[in-house]
């Protein structure tokens, strides 16, 4: 890849997004109706803005917990209707009325059932989610295009956010506003607090409040850019009077935007639930609680269980969490991982720091991004049992640049360090199985075929430059496609 050619750059950029509908079209085409998590409530969501033109209310009996899992376990046949499912329809209302015109162009063309429509209004969304994420990345490390590329692949051939790009549900939204926010707060910082930049963040800060609570966090990271403008210019000795105008624009046009939903809920469910989390308790408070996962499992194994949970579905785990991949993928995978983080690593602590600014403002809020997303997850985990990767999809572009970084700098440099470390971990895998008599081939394997591939990789990257992440990004859209052909038909009625 040439990286001085603007046009290359698009070319590459224009073929990731091109998998990308490819794959993502296929996956909301072939995924049986209904297997994706919450996917019927999002839709009769939908359904009722149509039907109705007003927003739904959530009430009682919208979680019906037995009939849920009767249907879920059905795979949901047509002759069972998903019609009570309405568990969602305390959310913010932004997704649903993007997709409205969806569905009712659906039903204008005699679709009975118009979920495929708005499957791909979640695809689209994920598309220029895809465009946010290579903007900000490209604003952060403009002289590092590989780093953009690579980590915007990573998260186009993801095979779990594949599937959830390609259902009905605001999680692609929440990605798509988020992207934004931070692209947004990186030029800011780049060009100081003006009133049209600033009008604009606290107009997309406040789509992002009427998108989901977990997009809730842009509010804390426009604080952080804003802190930190203040911060630079108290140290400088400007006044600090402009930044606070400009910090009282965005935060008025963010409260002006989610206000009359706000005062629509405090109608509904009362003032003192605003966000219609108390109702959404009470209604569906069948779910499988933390403090009862808990006690049937003990502290350390409820733990375990949520650590590989966590891992295995951000990776892919189709359906109701019901189809996951073969264990030994997970192991692979897992293995990457960990090579990607001791890349990282190297790569934050060596001299050959990212270009743009690698331990500045920008570094700092990709980590706050990523802090807030995790921190949201566990949060979130402590009432009710979601051990779902998804949930960390709202800084999925974090999580992609620190795959991407990791795994470039170990074919740019192949650190001497983290080889001798891979050496190291085969001898005690090796002395370990003759102890035992039993010798772990595959975790051995893995641990060469990981030094190997550095090293591999290494030579490719030094004669043609790009090529080993690219090889990378191919494998893993084709371990997309085959979860696609293999698992996703498993979860057919």
């Amino acid at each position: 890849m040439d990286r001085s050619s603007p046009q290359r750059l698009r070319l590459w950029l224009g073929l990731i997004l091109l998998m990308y509908v490819g794959l993502g079209g296929a996956y909301a085409a072939c995924t049986p109706a209904w297997q994706a998590p919450d996917e019927p409530a999002h839709y009769n969501y939908v359904r009722h803005i149509v039907e109705t033109g007003a927003l739904p209310e959530l009430r009682s009996g919208d979680y019906p917990a037995e009939y849920l899992e009767e249907i879920k376990a059905a795979r949901f046949p047509r002759d069972l209707s998903v019609d009570p499912i309405r568990y969602e329809a305390h959310q913010p209302p932004l997704y649903y009325l993007l997709a409205a015109p969806a569905f009712a162009l659906g039903r204008a063309l005699g679709m009975e059932t118009p979920l495929l429509p708005v499957r791909l209004v979640s695809l689209a969304l994920g598309g220029l989610s895809l465009l946010a994420a290579f903007s900000l990345l490209r604003t952060l490390l403009p002289h590092r295009p590989d780093l953009a590329l690579g980590a915007t692949a990573f998260v186009a051939f993801l095979p779990m956010r594949l599937a959830v790009t390609g259902a009905a549900n605001n999680d692609a939204l929440a990605e798509l506003v988020l992207g934004l926010v931070v692209w947004q707060l990186l030029l800011i910082e780049r060009k100081d607090w003006r009133t049209g930049p600033s009008l604009l963040l606290g107009l997309t800060v406040g789509l992002a409040f009427l998108t989901k609570l977990q997009a809730y966090i842009a509010a804390p990271l426009a604080f952080f850019a804003w802190a930190w403008a203040m911060r630079r210019a108290r140290r400088s000795g400007r006044p600090l009077w402009p930044l606070a105008i400009q910090g009282a624009l965005t935060a008025g046009v963010a409260l002006a935007v989610v206000a009359p939903w706000l005062m629509r809920n405090a109608s509904l469910y009362g003032p003192g639930d605003l966000l219609g989390m108390v109702r959404h308790d009470a209604v569906a408070g069948a779910q499988l609680t933390t403090a009862q996962f808990v006690a049937e499992r003990g502290l350390v194994g409820a733990l375990k269980a949520a650590a590989l949970t966590t891992f295995q579905s951000f990776w892919g785990q189709f359906g109701w969490m019901g189809v996951p991949l073969p264990t030994r993928i997970y192991q692979a995978l897992a293995a990457l991982a960990a090579l990607a983080i001791l890349g990282a690593v190297d790569a934050l602590s060596s001299r050959r720091r990212p270009a743009g600014g690698g331990r500045g403002f920008g570094m700092l809020l990709l980590a706050a991004w990523g802090l807030l997303t995790l921190c949201g997850y566990l949060w979130y985990n402590l009432q009710y049992v979601q051990h779902q990767g998804r949930y960390l999809f709202p800084a999925v572009a974090v999580w992609g640049l620190g795959y991407t970084l990791g795994w470039q700098q170990l074919y740019t440099r192949a650190p001497r360090w983290v080889l001798a470390l891979l050496g190291l971990a085969a001898l005690a895998l090796a002395a370990l199985g003759l102890y035992r008599g039993d010798l772990p081939t595959y975790a051995l394997g893995l641990t060469l075929g990981g030094g190997g591939l550095i090293c591999a990789g290494s030579a490719l990257e030094q004669r043609w430059p790009g090529l080993p992440l690219a090889a990378m990004c191919l494998a893993q859209a084709g371990l997309a496609a085959w979860c696609l052909t293999v698992l996703v038909p498993a979860l057919t009625p």
